[in-house]
């Protein structure tokens, strides 16, 4: 199993390096193989020192860097939510609504994965990434159009009289979308480790999704428990929780091996309050059983009521993890 933690501290924009070293020998005395940074489309020219310190250290330290593309298009989701500067410059490049308005959700417009300025923006920054640090892998996080019509020109011609508006269609072009930018990639960088996830909930696109091409791993986040148990939301708003690992998460687990891939699970482990932490605390026993090849775990998430509390409860489960 390849443990790697979520870790979105770059983004404080003022960084202390001796804090980072603690962060990541935290992560490594847990059994964690990877550091996972979130990357902002223009992470890669502002504060982009932030990323070298925690490069060096990481080297240091013994842990591969990966990277999480976060928000560009407005096609992934990845810390913090910030709108899509390529989707803010480029407004050719905008999926459409059927009267020609821009597809939106609440970050702004969406960009089309029909035009070929979207593909060549977002191969273009992952292979800056990886030329400008020492990348090993990349994590591609909840991608949000896998049931977005586009009714741009650019998806009419390339869908040649498909219905734009077709799920089946939809989901194709998305999936698509990522094989091409994988194997392009891959050409580029042959060694990257590449893994994808979407949403547990999203079960049912599951075997689809998992046929992506170029994909080492792949598979879903939800809640470290089950429906039956209840729990919180991950999202703040107090309500109920609706992806779980241990109910669709294995839906996934089984997809992925059947498409040859490794199975993913990246533990949502944030926005817990304390009766969610003991209730964590009974189920990640059975989480870290199911062995996904791949565990990814968020490190100090958000919107906890005791970090302290939640981190001890969360290395001692890490620590059980055979390295």
């Amino acid at each position: 199993m390849i443990s790697a933690a979520y870790y979105f501290r770059a983004h404080l924009y003022t960084i202390v390096p001796r804090q980072i070293d603690e962060d990541l020998a935290w992560m490594r005395a847990h059994g964690a193989d990877a550091v996972v940074v979130g990357i902002l489309e223009q992470d890669l020219d502002a504060a982009r020192e932030n990323m070298d310190v925690i490069c060096a250290i990481a080297a240091r330290r013994g842990l591969e860097v990966w990277i999480t593309p976060s928000r560009w298009g407005n096609l992934v989701a990845g810390c913090p939510k910030v709108p899509s500067i390529f989707c803010a410059t480029r407004h050719e490049a905008w999926a459409r609504r059927a009267d020609g308005t821009p597809a939106m959700n609440f970050l702004g417009p969406i960009a089309s994965v029909h035009h070929p300025a979207t593909l060549e923006f977002m191969v273009g920054t992952l292979d800056r990434c990886l030329r400008q640090w020492p990348v090993r892998g990349v994590v591609w996080d909840e991608p949000k159009a896998l049931r977005g019509a586009d009714h741009s020109p650019a998806a009419l011609a390339a869908l040649a009289g498909r219905d734009p508006a077709d799920p089946a269609v939809v989901l194709d072009a998305q999936c698509g979308f990522f094989g091409r930018i994988n194997r392009m990639l891959r050409d580029r960088h042959p060694g990257v480790r590449i893994g994808l996830f979407g949403f547990a909930h999203d079960a049912p696109l599951a075997e689809r999704i998992c046929a992506i091409d170029g994909l080492d791993a792949v598979g879903c986040d939800g809640r470290p428990w089950r429906r039956s148990d209840g729990g919180s939301s991950d999202n703040g708003d107090g309500g109920a929780p609706t992806k779980f690992l241990l109910d669709e998460g294995r839906t996934w687990l089984a997809a992925a091996r059947a498409a040859g891939r490794a199975g993913l699970w990246l533990v949502e482990n944030h926005a817990l309050p304390a009766t969610d932490l003991d209730l964590m605390d009974r189920r990640l026993p059975e989480v870290l059983a199911c062995a996904p090849e791949w565990l990814l775990w968020y490190y100090y998430p958000r919107s906890l009521p005791d970090p302290d509390a939640h981190m001890a409860v969360l290395g001692r489960h890490l620590s059980t993890i055979p390295r």
